[in-house]
């Protein structure tokens, strides 16, 4: 009798925000819509540079606000959001045609982003993008995933790959795929630095390299 053959498929764990969108006018704006609608000072450009990436939350924390404040600038920031603020985006040269050739050639694509599940999936409809995405890796405040080491969780008990490689641009998507033992490759593209990107496995500088660093893995 024949045993069952494993599953070996890999699967491409996305971040949203500065891997396959620029998204970030739309969050410099909403972030200081919440600022301002606590009436304490706008931070410094450089700071305002770091926010895309991590729980919105926690940058609004890191700019000094109390959790009472982070609650009412949280309201303004999802205000805004919810109208305008997700269509302010692009998708990055090449990401969208990359995801679309994974698929076809049977490779898995989730999302594992701090983004919001209703903005992530509005954003990635708009894009044309959420029919490649075979399962919808991101934060839900409500149910207590915000973190992307909650969200990668989230995603490798429900959805459960078989092997994967984590895709990001910032410190918390290859911190996050350590966590997990997982590989991972930072895009340059995106709102990290050298230093960040330097704790990634793989650094692609292109959508070609990044396909090319994934093959080995296929």
């Amino acid at each position: 009798m024949l045993g069952a053959v494993k599953d070996t498929k890999l699967t491409v764990l996305l971040d949203v925000d500065g891997t396959i969108i620029d998204s970030y006018p739309g969050i410099r704006e909403g972030f200081l819509r919440g600022i301002d609608a606590v009436g304490i000072e706008r931070p410094s450009e450089e700071f305002i540079r770091r926010i895309p990436g991590p729980p919105m939350r926690d940058s609004m924390a890191a700019a000094g606000l109390a959790p009472d404040q982070v609650d009412r600038a949280m309201e303004a920031y999802s205000a805004y959001m919810s109208g305008e603020g997700w269509q302010r985006f692009e998708v990055f040269d090449g990401m969208a045609e990359l995801i679309a050739r994974w698929k076809g050639h049977g490779v898995g694509v989730c999302t594992a982003t701090s983004k919001s599940e209703r903005f992530a999936r509005l954003a990635l409809e708009r894009a044309g993008i959420l029919e490649h995405i075979d399962f919808l890796g991101a934060a839900n405040h409500d149910v207590g995933r915000s973190t992307k080491i909650e969200v990668l969780d989230y995603v490798m008990t429900q959805h459960a790959p078989a092997r994967a490689v984590m895709v990001g641009d910032r410190t918390h998507d290859f911190g996050g795929a350590a966590e997990f033992g997982l590989p991972s490759v930072a895009v340059t593209w995106g709102y990290g630095t050298e230093e960040e990107w330097a704790q990634a496995t793989h650094t692609a500088h292109t959508a070609r390299e990044l396909e090319e660093i994934i093959n080995e893995y296929r």
